[in-house]
């Protein structure tokens, strides 16, 4: 600057100016880079992976039908209320399933089987703990193993044939069984593969302590809060504060409460109540599959005419299944055999006995005018459109049908119990119950040897793959065999209150994991 600026003032407060806020925006930039840095540090611990990890401190309400379950303890209660309620939210297991019913990781992050099926070595994950502070390690996964076999707890029948659970190491678990069982790992992603505290001592019918993203706040004869598990060794944390399961005594009250804002989802729901909760503003209705399957049962029985092969399969070519499936509301999808979408072994059967009239009367000459006896059928309310249909096209063969309908799917499983009945319309609800059909004492009284050596053979299998392949053998050999007639998948219904998400879909009856409800 020349020596005018130097002695001119307005130069010199300009010059002034010009310094302060360089110093300004110097002293900015260095904040900023120290702020940026002390978030990395931060996130490296705490990575933010996507939305769907952010949580709030909200509280949810959700409606179920039914009973509240009579108490926590989760090993001795009876009954899917207490398994819907805890089982993935408050309580965790060695293998996991994924909304389709899939295996996957859970409190064991990899396995791997022996060639001989014999031997499964668990590896788990690392760092994780129980919702009292307390570590979870191998030791404690052996430890709950053994108690529940050695108690017998709720499904201990279904780990198999066990020879011995070790620990190596606290990352590793070692299951070692006396004979094959492929069912071993869908055993561990229920309550027999609940992994529990081995140094808690608390009540388990009041208290529950497990390993999951909740834990329960309190629990009574109508409602259970659970509560986010803040110290959750997951990487995501439950999406909600605080979930609150209200349960109701009938469905009618549930959808009220529903549309009056006590609570913001419901679950299960019929089909007619989905129908009418559409129409609702505000309220969306969703829906997705379980392991409920709309059948007719033949009753095999000797003094049964369904103890004839060739009547059964004249029965199934006369009935318009596939017809049946499209106009039932509460239908998922078609089946044609005794495994649901969702369970090991499925395959699309209905392209066995498809709706063939002419086939069916061809069978039915085989047999004199007066040989088939008027048939009984029984199907319960609910049902007594499709009974109609059913009465209507096995008259087609000549054949007399005494339709009855009763009040309730427990009075025609009554009945079937009791043996007096030769067609009932109802319902098989477990997971894997198409083994059913091997044993001659059950309600079917079916029995086919065919059909027991193709179930041995897949209880046989020493790994997943040949297992999956061999039940898919002896679902069609039972439907070949025409045991029954499976006529649909049955849906499960849902309904929220416009904007919630996270809700699980399928298998809500039984499965009701709310970590990402929202």
């Amino acid at each position: 600057m020349d020596e005018q600026g130097q002695n001119n003032p307005k130069a010199q407060a300009m010059k002034a100016e010009a310094t302060r806020w360089l110093v300004f925006f110097g002293v900015a930039a260095v904040l900023a880079v120290v702020m940026w840095l002390g978030w990395s540090l931060v996130n490296l611990r705490n990575p933010i992976t996507s939305l769907s990890s952010l949580t709030s401190e909200s509280t949810m309400s959700v409606g179920i039908a039914g009973d509240a379950p009579k108490n926590l303890d989760i090993r001795t209660e009876q009954g899917d209320e207490v398994e819907q309620a805890l089982l993935g939210n408050v309580y965790e297991t060695l293998v996991s399933r994924s909304d389709t019913n899939k295996l996957q990781p859970g409190i064991a992050r990899s396995w791997q089987a022996s060639d001989d099926g014999l031997t499964y070595t668990f590896t788990l994950q690392s760092n994780m703990t129980f919702s009292n502070g307390d570590k979870l390690d191998a030791s404690d996964v052996v430890w709950s193993l053994q108690n529940t076999v050695n108690n017998q707890y709720v499904d201990a029948d279904q780990l198999g044939d066990l020879k011995e659970i070790t620990n190596p190491d606290e990352n590793t678990v070692v299951i070692t069984l006396n004979q094959p069982n492929p069912r071993l790992l869908r055993a561990l992603s229920g309550r027999a593969g609940i992994v529990y505290d081995e140094q808690n001592d608390a009540n388990y019918k009041n208290t529950a302590v497990g390993s999951g993203p909740f834990t329960v706040k309190s629990s009574s004869s109508s409602q259970i809060v659970l509560q986010r598990n803040d110290a959750y060794w997951g990487s995501t944390k439950a999406a909600c504060g605080q979930i609150v399961l209200y349960y109701y005594s009938s469905e009618s009250s549930m959808v009220n409460a529903l549309k009056g804002g006590k609570i913001s989802m419901a679950v299960p729901l019929s089909a007619s109540s989905a129908e009418a909760l559409q129409k609702q503003s505000g309220i969306t209705v969703d829906n997705g599959v379980g392991f409920d399957k709309v059948l007719l049962a033949f009753n095999s029985a000797n003094e049964s005419p369904f103890s004839d092969e060739q009547i059964r399969k004249m029965t199934r070519f006369a009935i318009d299944a596939a017809s049946i499936a499209k106009d039932a509301k509460d239908a998922y999808a078609a089946l044609g055999g005794p495994i649901g979408p969702l369970e090991d072994g499925y395959e699309d059967l209905t392209g066995l006995f498809p709706y063939d009239l002419q086939q069916a009367r061809q069978l039915r000459s085989y047999f004199g005018a007066n040989y088939i006896a008027t048939i009984d059928l029984l199907v319960p309310k609910e049902y007594e459109q499709i009974g109609n249909t059913v009465k209507s096209q096995i008259e087609q063969l000549n054949i007399g049908v005494n339709l009855e309908v009763l009040d309730t799917a427990a009075e025609v499983t009554e009945r079937m119990n009791a043996g007096t009945y030769n067609i009932a319309l109802t319902t098989m609800s477990d997971e894997g119950d198409a083994s059913v059909f091997t044993n001659g004492q059950s309600v079917f009284h079916f029995e086919n040897g065919d059909v027991q050596q193709a179930y041995a053979n897949a209880s046989a299998a020493t790994n997943d793959t040949d297992y999956q392949a061999r039940m898919r053998d002896y679902a069609r050999t039972v439907s070949e065999n025409a045991a029954s007639d499976w006529l649909y998948a049955r849906k499960t219904f849902i309904a929220v209150e416009d904007g919630v998400q996270g809700y699980p879909k399928n298998m809500t009856d039984r499965f009701l994991p709310l970590s990402r409800l929202e």
